[in-house]
């Protein structure tokens, strides 16, 4: 099942921001976008600093109990 997930870039690679665990994947774009404006602030002051400016939603392929089935994307 496909569910949207917010990602960054760390050295190089797009990978899932928080944890690989079904809560912090949703099952709408708009949802994950919501979460995301929510969170970006803290983001940026407190654990990503500049990489924030690389904060996107991406759509993630998932096992049906919602973890991904991987952590990088393309």
């Amino acid at each position: 099942m496909t569910l949207f997930a917010i990602t960054h870039v760390k050295d190089g690679l797009r990978q899932l921001t928080f944890a690989n665990q079904g809560r912090n994947h949703y099952e709408t774009e708009g949802a994950a976008k919501q979460m995301l404006r929510r969170f970006e602030p803290d983001l940026r002051a407190k654990v990503l600093g500049a990489a924030a400016d690389t904060l996107e939603v991406r759509p993630v392929e998932c096992y049906d109990h919602g973890d991904a089935k991987g952590i990088y994307f393309d």
